[in-house]
């Protein structure tokens, strides 16, 4: 790396500083309630009990989360250190990719996607494994592209490098499973396509067969004992796969908007740049790699951003690969040095490339300005600060739905007096349960009896809904709503507000227990 190369990543990563910095102090919503709960269990057995019944990621971020929550805290801030500095490492990592794909060049491009994409500042911050994963699959992937290239003498600890950092991914997150599967799809492409790298990326499929059983250990402990269940997943239909294969397309662009005449654009892109580079086996596999991977991704029904974040940094490289490609076409096209059918068609796919983008240009305004200083995440930090008198130990606070459990548990933490009980999962709403009982069709109006039942040990009813809840997939969540109609109109009504929440809008109803059926004493809940 020269200086003026350094120079630009370090102006890359201060920019990225800059646009992540907001998220630090947004308010913990569900999803890094949950990790607090994972990180802070009893024990490390307990922690790993934890993830086996209640996430849909392998335990290594949590563990990680677990030593650093007992060295600096559990404030909000402390929570979600560890992904922003693994947001800004990925911007590094991804300038090295870059390289190892194309030219400094590339790598510079791809760095400044990485520092101010979008999937890159959506999830910059949430205390949850992905920027975790977004770095080890950079890792992982930039070994993979060294392993391809490598002489016989650097093959063995090229391949060591390889597998470490893919085995921290896939214990990190399941999508790195995914990942190596298209790297080693990529590696048999190249075995076909080049001679002179079929040693390198046989040894390299054999590696991968080496990471893949190294998982084998958690899986089989984690197999038939899973609480989660995946029924907020859309069903696929027919003919719908090529749409969500554009879909994951869009979710790792470093753009805000996933159009799909830009997916389209950048896939042709990609196409162009592979056959202006055919002497690049790296270029190949890489291209292999992310085409598979989104199509398992899709095929899976993991139609979230969050699931294809490991995906981002190659994304990314291919991405600035494919612009400089573009941009280099354009220019001999215009200068006259280069006037071909082939660098037409790259010249003309440019500038749609270019005209797209621009269309696009006040949606990624808007999603720099919301990373500079959007709404909270979650309404629920301010819903406890605003109402935490009224939360003692004198109300019964029902949660509902339960996935609200875990940030209320979180910011509760300090309030070991306060009773909380929840919808479908009425014990220990705060480590959140995606469970069968959601289905019963008497839940609503069991639920009802069973929490006016408790509510007479109380003078309140606090109910923490979501405004907002919907059916998701198969899981009728809008039945909370219908529980919130039924308490309303069995007690009386004190005050109702709402708390606003990019990801987790919240409100609370706060209901008094009429004195002829409040005990003056109750048993613990």
């Amino acid at each position: 790396m020269n200086r003026r190369d350094a120079l630009w990543l370090a102006a890359f990563v201060v920019a990225g500083a800059v646009l992540r910095a907001h998220g630090l102090s947004t308010g913990l919503w569900r999803d890094e309630g949950s990790t607090y709960f994972d990180a802070t269990a009893p024990s490390l057995l307990a922690t790993l009990r934890e993830i086996r019944v209640a996430e849909i990621n392998p335990p290594g971020f949590f563990l990680l989360m677990r030593g650093w929550l007992a060295l600096a805290g559990t404030s909000d801030l402390t929570m979600r250190l560890p992904a922003f500095a693994f947001g800004l490492a990925v911007i590094p990592a991804t300038y090295a990719l870059g390289r190892a794909a194309g030219s400094r060049a590339t790598g510079l491009v791809a760095a400044a996607c990485a520092a101010a994409g979008a999937p890159g500042l959506d999830l910059a911050s949430d205390a949850r494994p992905y920027t975790c994963a977004a770095f080890l699959g950079a890792l992982a992937t930039l070994a993979a592209f060294r392993v391809l290239d490598a002489r016989p003498g650097e093959r063995l600890a090229r391949l060591g490098a390889y597998v470490a950092a893919a085995v921290a991914l896939e214990y990190t997150t399941y999508t790195g499973l995914v990942l190596a599967f298209g790297l080693t799809l990529g590696a048999l492409a190249v075995a076909l396509a080049f001679a002179r790298a079929r040693a390198n990326a046989f040894a390299f499929v054999a590696a991968s067969a080496a990471v893949a059983l190294a998982l084998a250990p958690w899986l089989l402990w984690v197999r038939g004992a899973r609480a989660v269940e995946a029924a907020w997943l859309v069903p696929m239909g027919r003919g719908e796969l090529p749409g969500r294969i554009l879909e994951q397309v869009g979710f790792v662009l470093p753009t805000a908007f996933a159009h799909v005449q830009l997916s389209i654009a950048l896939l042709l892109a990609f196409a162009v740049a592979l056959a202006r580079r055919r002497s690049d086996p790296a270029l190949l596999a890489g291209t292999v790699a992310l085409v598979t991977g989104l199509a398992s991704e899709a095929g899976a029904l993991l139609r979230e951003p969050r699931y294809a974040f490991a995906f981002v940094p190659l994304a990314d490289a291919l991405v600035a690969l494919a612009v400089v490609a573009l941009v280099r076409a354009c220019a001999a096209f215009a200068s006259g040095r280069e006037r071909t059918a082939g660098t037409g068609f790259a010249a003309a796919l440019g500038i749609a490339l270019a005209v797209t983008l621009v269309q696009g240009a006040h949606v990624q305004a808007e999603a720099w300005a919301q990373a500079l200083a959007g709404p909270p995440r979650s309404g629920m930090r301010a819903l406890v600060a605003g109402a935490r008198a009224e939360l003692g130990p004198r109300t019964l606070i029902v949660v509902a739905p339960d996935y609200l459990g875990p940030s209320l548990g979180y910011y509760l933490r300090d309030e070991p007096g306060s009773a909380v009980v929840g919808f479908a999962n009425r014990y220990r709403p705060e480590h959140f349960r995606c469970c069968g009982a959601w289905r019963r069709p008497d839940l609503v109006a069991a639920a009802a009896r069973d929490i006016l039942t408790r509510s007479r040990g109380f003078e309140r009813v606090a109910l923490v809904y979501e405004p907002g809840a919907v059916d998701r997939g198969t899981v009728p969540y809008g039945k909370a709503l219908e529980l919130r109609r039924r308490l309303d109109a069995a007690l009386p009504m004190l005050w109702d507000r709402r708390y606003p929440g990019s990801l987790e809008a919240t409100g609370m109803t706060l209901l008094a227990v009429p004195a002829a059926q409040s005990r003056p004493s109750r048993s613990s809940t």
